[in-house]
């Protein structure tokens, strides 16, 4: 049975939420709470039911480590490791961190990218997108563009309409067979990529894309969350008696 690790991504800036607040202090969407529990949390639970699951990388912001292991304290006891690195200057730089932490271990096939930001992945896709990308080296959830799109020059002229067929939305997990993966990050270190997907092509290797979920949103901006002004508070004192 082929086994997987999870990296949980958490490194962002955050700053077109905080800039979404009317509070001017930086606030992480990862780590203010949608119920009871954590954006982080819930971006992580599903996860942890799966049984092929070895081990999980948190990406984090320098300074925010001890709030990245707050925001999942109580998370069920499932006995799967967890470790929490600070991340690099971009996302791309904090997953291939990520990547070679876990080749430390070599003890998973596949790894599984998620944006610590997008609390409504269900286990039913990741479990497809795993499955796909056991069978193509690579997959990713995403939907067709179903709106009419237009390219516009940088003073909002159109400039072009853009044929929409073929065109997906993607979402995360993205998951990848590890070693192929960690390959694509180290070849194409200093080349900027939009995600990983677009360096495991360049690498040339094959993903497939999974039938998404409309519900799995990324957290972006303020009214995302319900309340996020008072919780937003909430956090930010919670980090004030911390220190």
């Amino acid at each position: 049975m082929s086994t997987f690790s999870l990296i949980l991504t958490a490194a962002g800036s955050s700053l077109r939420f905080s800039s979404s607040l009317k509070n001017l202090e930086t606030v992480k969407k990862e780590f203010l709470k949608l119920d009871e529990h954590t954006v982080l949390y819930h971006a992580a639970l599903p996860f942890l039911s799966m049984p092929t699951l070895k081990r999980v990388i948190v990406t984090c912001a320098d300074g925010y480590v001890e709030d990245a292991k707050e925001a999942l304290e109580d998370l069920p006891e499932k006995g799967i490791p967890f470790t929490f690195i600070v991340g690099g200057r971009t996302r791309q730089e904090s997953v291939r961190k990520a990547l070679e932490e876990l080749d430390k271990y070599n003890d998973s096939d596949y790894v599984a990218i998620q944006d610590g930001a997008r609390p409504y992945v269900k286990q039913s896709l990741i479990e497809n997108t795993l499955s796909d990308a056991i069978q193509y080296s690579g997959a990713l959830p995403g939907l067709p563009l179903t709106d009419s799109v237009r390219r516009v020059d940088k003073g909002g002229i159109i400039t072009e309409c853009v044929e929409r067929e073929g065109l997906y939305r993607v979402q995360t997990p993205q998951i990848f067979e590890f070693k192929k993966i960690l390959e694509a990050h180290r070849r194409f270190k200093g080349l900027f990529a939009t995600d990983d997907a677009e360096l495991f092509s360049l690498a040339g290797y094959t993903t497939k894309i999974t039938q998404g979920d409309e519900g799995n949103i990324k957290i972006t901006y303020a009214l995302d969350i319900p309340d996020a002004e008072r919780k937003a508070r909430e956090y930010l004192e919670r980090k004030g008696e911390r220190k």
